[in-house]
Order: C-alpha cells, then sequence, then structure tokens
C-alpha cells in the first residue's frame, strides 16, 4: 500500500483546486479541457430564511444507499444556514425499507410526498412474482447469458423502450405540480435534484423552466449506459440520450461524486463542458457510527461485504483465490469467515451456499442502517466490487466512504485505473486488484492473512478519512447554493 497525505488524497477525488483552496472559475473550457469539478470553497451566509427544495425518489422510509447522501445534506444543511424541504414520492415502490432513517430526518423539516404510478406491480404480475416482493436491480439485471423467462424478457423490452428515463417517469407531473405548489414560497430560492432515477432531473428541469429558479442536477451516478441502466437503441436511446443533454445544458450547475462521472456525460454533450461543473464526493457521517456495538467477533480473520450484489457485480475473483489460498495453506479455511450484508441475487445466493467455501460463508438479509455497521465494525477487511468496464472507471460507491468511515481496510476488486482505485491508493487505504486477475488477489489474501496472523491489520487513520465528513461536504453545498442564489 502506498502512503499519502490525506489533503492529497481529497485532491485525486476532487481534482485541482480542493477543499479550502480558493481557486477561481475558469469560464468555459475548450472541448479538450477537463470540467472545471471545483468544490465551493466560501462560507455559507446567514440571512433570515433560505430554503433549499431537494427533488429525491429515496428519502426515508427507503431504505439502502441511495438514501444516504440527500438525508445527510437535509440532517447538516440547517447549520449552514439553508432549510431543506424534500419532494418525494408518495408509496413509492422502494426495493428496500429503513423506517429507522426516518429519526435522522431534522424536527421541522418540511417533507411533501407526491403521487407516483410505477409499473412494477404490473411486473410482478407478469412475471409470478409475489406482490410482497419490492424489486431492484438485482432483479432487472443479470449476468450476460442468465437465462430469463418469456415474461421477464417482454417486460425488460416494455422498460427499455417505453418508460424513459427509467421506471419513476410516472411520477414527472405529479412531482411537477407538487414542486411549483413549494416554489411559490418566495424563501425557497434554489432547487436540488438527486439522481438516479433520473426522473428526478426531469422534474428539476421542469422546475427550473417554469419557476425561473436557479436549479443544481446532482448526479450519484451517470445516465445513458451506465452499469445498471436498460441498455437501449435507436429511438429510444437517442430520446434518452436527448434528455441527458437537456438536464446538462440547461442545468444552473451540473455537481457529480466523481471525476468519471462528469467526463462520461460530458463524452457525449461536449457542448455542455463550461464552468458550471462542480464535484462533490460522496461520504461518511461519523455520527453513524456513534454508540453502534460491534456484532461478536468469533475470533477469525472476517472479510465482509455490505450492500447488493448482482448482474455483473459477484465476487468470482474473490472465491477462485481463496480457492487458491486454500491449496496452498488449508488451515487458512479454518481461521477466515465471509460475510455478505445485504439483497443477493438468488443464483448468487445458491452459488456461494453450494460452493466447497460454503462453509466459511455467512450471508444476512437486508438489514437497518446501523445493524449493517455493527456488522461493518466488528470485520478485518471490507470488500468492493466493481466490474471492469469503461463506464465503471468513474464509480466510486457511497459503500467505499462507509468503509472509510468504519475505518476498515478495503479489499477491492475495480478497475485498477479507476477513480475508486486511485482514492484507495492515495489514502493508502488497502488492496487493488483488477477483477479476473486470480494472482493478484491471491497475493493480496495472502498479505492480509500474514498481517492478521502478526496482529498487524490495524484501523485506518482517522485524519485520512476525514475531509470525506458528511458535514464538511455539506458545507461545501452550501457554499455552492449561496454562490448559485448570488448570481455568481
Amino acid at each position: 500500500m502506498v502512503g499519502s497525505r490525506a489533503a492529497e488524497a481529497t485532491a485525486s477525488v476532487l481534482g485541482p483546486g480542493g477543499p479550502g483552496s480558493g481557486r477561481a472559475g475558469t469560464g468555459r473550457l475548450k472541448s479538450s479541457a477537463r470540467p472545471d469539478l471545483r468544490p465551493a470553497t466560501g462560507e455559507a451566509s446567514l440571512p433570515d430564511t433560505k430554503k433549499v427544495l431537494f427533488v429525491a425518489y429515496y428519502f426515508p422510509p427507503a431504505g439502502g444507499s441511495g438514501v444516504q447522501r440527500v438525508l445527510k445534506f437535509v440532517r447538516y444543511l440547517p447549520e449552514f444556514g439553508w432549510q431543506p424541504v424534500v419532494l418525494t414520492a408518495r408509496n413509492a415502490d422502494y426495493p428496500t425499507l429503513d423506517p429507522t432513517l426516518s429519526a435522522e430526518v431534522p424536527p421541522g423539516v418540511q417533507v411533501v410526498r407526491s403521487p407516483i404510478v410505477e409499473p412494477y406491480a404490473l411486473y410482478r404480475r407478469l412475471t409470478g412474482r409475489e406482490a410482497v416482493q419490492h424489486l431492484d436491480v438485482a432483479v432487472l439485471s443479470r449476468p450476460e447469458g442468465e437465462k430469463q423467462k418469456l415474461a421477464e424478457r417482454f417486460s425488460e423490452w416494455v422498460r427499455r423502450t417505453f418508460f424513459i428515463p427509467d421506471a419513476r417517469v410516472g411520477w414527472t407531473p405529479f412531482g411537477v405540480a407538487a414542486g411549483l405548489r413549494i416554489l411559490a414560497d418566495p424563501q425557497v430560492r434554489v432547487v436540488v435534484s438527486s439522481a438516479p432515477p433520473y426522473t428526478t432531473h426531469v422534474i428539476g428541469l421542469g422546475l427550473h423552466e417554469l419557476s425561473g429558479k436557479p436549479w443544481v442536477a446532482d448526479f450519484r451516478d451517470s445516465w445513458v449506459d451506465w452499469v445498471s441502466a436498460p441498455r437501449r437503441r435507436g429511438l429510444p436511446r437517442r430520446l434518452d440520450v436527448a434528455l441527458e443533454g437537456l438536464v446538462v445544458r440547461k442545468a444552473t450547475r451540473v455537481v457529480t461524486v466523481t471525476r468519471g462521472v462528469a467526463e462520461d456525460l460530458l463524452s457525449r454533450h461536449p457542448e455542455a463542458r463550461d464552468a458550471r461543473w462542480r464535484l462533490i464526493p460522496n461520504g461518511f457521517d461519523a455520527a453513524d457510527f456513534a454508540d453502534v456495538v460491534p456484532r461478536p467477533r468469533d475470533g477469525r480473520l472476517t472479510l465482509i461485504y455490505t450492500g447488493s450484489l448482482y448482474g455483473a457485480r459477484r465476487p468470482t475473483t474473490l472465491l477462485k483465490a481463496l480457492r487458491e489460498v486454500a491449496a496452498r495453506n488449508p488451515e487458512v479455511l479454518s481461521e477466515l469467515k465471509l460475510v455478505f450484508v445485504g439483497r443477493i441475487a438468488e443464483a448468487l445466493r445458491e452459488e456461494l451456499l453450494s460452493s466447497s467455501l460454503s462453509g466459511i460463508v455467512e450471508i444476512h438479509e437486508y438489514v437497518p442502517h446501523r445493524e449493517s455497521l455493527a456488522y461493518l465494525l466488528a470485520a478485518d477487511v471490507a470488500l468492493l466490487f466493481i466490474d471492469d468496464t469503461p463506464t465503471n472507471r468513474g464509480i466510486v460507491t457511497g459503500k467505499l466512504f462507509e468503509y472509510l468511515g468504519a475505518r476498515r481496510p478495503v479489499l477491492a476488486f475495480a478497475p485498477p485505473d479507476g477513480d475508486a482505485a486511485s482514492l484507495i491508493r492515495d489514502l493508502d487505504a488497502g488492496w487493488v486488484v483488477r477483477p479476473g486477475d486470480v494472482a493478484a488477489a491471491t497475493r493480496a489474501l495472502e498479505e492480509i492473512y500474514n498481517r492478521w496472523k502478526r496482529g498487524a491489520l490495524r484501523p485506518l487513520a482517522t485524519e485520512r478519512v476525514q475531509p470525506f465528513e458528511r458535514r464538511e461536504l455539506t458545507r461545501q453545498l452550501a457554499a455552492l447554493l449561496d454562490e448559485v442564489v448570488g448570481g455568481r
């Protein structure tokens, strides 16, 4: 692992002009230049009342990683002079629920829930899934070659062809109508939409055009052709690209969580490359770990993955390397445990539990957020899986920052030239292995095991990860909002 100062690590993710740099704007950039991903740096001002409208599909009682970014902004923005108002969907078909997260919404925050028409009840009827089964990308994404029922293939064709930009498009008219009522309050000065789902940006665009108020489009992932997005062709894809282009051209500011996300968007819309682009990465909330009691330990070296596993996101290289390590040193399997906490595709679950490694595998269904942290704090090494494809090089998952917040070293199976790998190396936070490189994975596992045996496998230093604390990232957003409403 390569050491580095925390400030350098932040700069590697945020680009030139990291927190506190005071770098000035560069105006419109040439098409060959990199987007100006400057974090806002000024201190947020404190006038009488400044309100910001968040358009977010994922909001408590929804669970999962998609909730955390907006929830933490809402939690900490009042400290910087901004009062949030949240527009979300009523009775949404969330893949996971975590009612405990509702306690993190500050008292007095207005949450408006507007109607939504979603297709998943029909999808369940067509495919024979039970009514109680919520759907997510673990259901709608699968590895190449995995067989599907005729009804599933038909349903996914309908999704790709007619639900543009995504299956939440039925929220658009209701969201715009509810948002305009909220924006009638003159104290609501700016709109922030957070995607995916990308319908939130369609609503944000409508509110911006109809109200004239500034709008910040926040991208947690890119859009067209991105990882779990439907692979559209022909007219549906052209419509999707056109809608994406409208958003990145019309938004007052475009915020992305990584430079790679920005570059992917700009690869399709080079005309939008200018000084409006900013980067505010994902992060972790130190308060989430307060009073969390780690799960009991059993003395074994524990590797953990928290979150969903689906489609091409599979631990195949890890499992092959573990078998290789065990062949060289059979006692390893008696001293090692592999823990998965979250939603796992059924085929992968069966593969894990029927393999020769089934004796060291534990699988726990989705649990509330704090409970997942208890599992994480009881582990020695956290696992990250990012498939090695061009579109994935810009991915730095929220999960990675949660691992850093837990101060757990990371074993990442990810593109070595991607943003996640760069962050791990710059923070000296673990090991990066290219997916498919079993030899490198075997070496990494042997190093981890040997360090653990010597008592040298230690938590990360707090100062390395501090720049990614949610309160600091919210300060950057507040400064950006001040910049936007000030006309700068």
